[in-house]
């Protein structure tokens, strides 16, 4: 079972290989999604929540947005704050977040959620939902399986992360069962992606 132990490891994995992860990851843009979720929104405050090395936070600051991006890895927000010095960034737990409620029209999830417990997965989306404003969105990719796995990747000098697994309809379950509606989901081999709208 993923355990707090194992979220340490992935947060000590992801301190050592920020700027590697910050390379690798400069072009790998979800636009079509981006632009989507931009488009939904009531307002104009976005929380990029395991923001990694800022390049989504720069993305939605660039297009006008008034984003934070926070991470619980030091050394990712560094990262990120050197890609994008003139957005916002905080080192902070996404389960228990140090915001007002309804502070934000939108919650960015993309790839964050995979390294939470499963017995957490829906208090840490009703704490999104908190966070939310009124019809606000949120936008959850997360890998697409079933159970846990411990993965090394060449690319980040085999450094091991262990990855919590999602099929669609679990996700959804979560999602309704944190209070929020379901716009769309979408899934293929690897990922499952969904938006939701904070009912």
């Amino acid at each position: 079972m993923y355990s707090e132990e194992k979220l340490k490891e992935a947060i000590e994995t992801y301190n050592k290989i920020a700027s590697v992860y910050a390379k690798y990851t400069e072009d790998k843009l979800i636009q079509f999604q981006l632009a989507r979720f931009e488009s939904m929104l009531p307002g104009k405050k976005i929380l990029d929540v395991g923001c990694g090395s800022g390049r989504d936070t720069l993305y939605f600051h660039d297009d006008g947005f008034d984003s934070i991006g926070i991470d619980l890895a030091e050394k990712m927000v560094e990262e990120a704050k050197k890609r994008a010095p003139d957005s916002k960034f905080k080192k902070m737990d996404f389960r228990k977040m140090a915001f007002k409620d309804s502070s934000f029209g939108g919650v960015w999830s993309v790839n964050s959620l995979v390294h939470t417990p499963r017995e957490q997965i829906i208090p840490t989306l009703k704490e999104f939902h908190r966070v939310l404003s009124d019809k606000g969105i949120v936008y959850i990719s997360v890998k697409r399986g079933e159970g846990e796995k411990e993965e090394f990747d060449e690319k980040y000098d085999n450094k091991s992360r262990t990855f919590v697994y999602f099929e669609m309809k679990e996700m959804q379950d979560y999602l309704e069962q944190a209070g929020f509606k379901i716009i769309s989901a979408e899934c293929n081999d690897v990922w499952v992606e969904i938006f939701a709208e904070k009912i």
